[in-house]
């Protein structure tokens, strides 16, 4: 049996950045709309990952999250790559916006590899996009997330490789998600995709 950890402690705004000196750097990049009615996420808290063979009990608290709404939460990464959060750079690489989406992040963040679903498939399919299954944040912005699930020999193994993110901010603060799609399709809003907190799993 294994224990990893990972260690949210980002003053994160929905630009969130990290470098190879400052593990938890952030940016403090919002879009012009959202300046005035949004109020940068303090995301704090803590991943505790305890492995058994291919058997993952994954424990995630967090504090200053958006209130009452889905975040979903993953592992990232490429098996064998240097995988890392992505700079306040990539902002702007597919849409001029100051934002982090997915597809910008892809290239630092790596592919979803597990997914930490209150319910049902953990993988990196269809659950992984699925707010309906997502852990809620409390009426105080806050997850107390544990859930035990197998995952695939090759994560387990290479698991401190990896890295957790946490995403969803709502930047006008109207209590749900809204606004234009983001880079993941129709049906799922920039805000929910945004990455709000990020730490490698050691």
């Amino acid at each position: 049996m294994s224990v990893l950890t990972a260690a949210f402690a980002l003053a994160a705004t929905p630009a969130l950045a990290r470098n190879a000196s400052n593990r938890a750097a952030t940016s403090p990049v919002q879009s012009a709309a959202a300046r005035s009615t949004y109020s940068a996420l303090n995301v704090t808290g803590s991943a505790s990952l305890t492995l058994s063979g291919n058997i993952l009990t994954a424990h995630v608290t967090a504090s200053g999250l958006s209130p009452s709404l889905p975040h979903l939460m993953q592992i990232h990464g490429t098996v064998g790559a240097q995988n890392d959060c992505p700079g306040a750079s990539v902002a702007d690489d597919r849409v001029n916006d100051g934002l982090i989406d997915t597809a910008e992040g892809l290239p630092a963040d790596g592919p979803i590899d597990i997914t930490f679903s209150t319910s049902g498939s953990t993988d990196a399919g269809p659950a992984a996009l699925n707010l309906g299954t997502a852990p809620v944040a409390t009426a105080a912005g806050t997850i107390n997330y544990t859930r035990t699930f197998q995952i695939p020999g090759k994560f387990a193994a290479r698991l401190s490789e990896l890295h957790v993110v946490i995403h969803g901010a709502d930047l006008n603060g109207i209590n749900g998600y809204d606004g234009v799609d983001g880079s993941l399709g129709v049906g799922i809003p920039l805000e929910a995709e945004i990455p709000v907190s990020c730490s490698a799993i050691n």
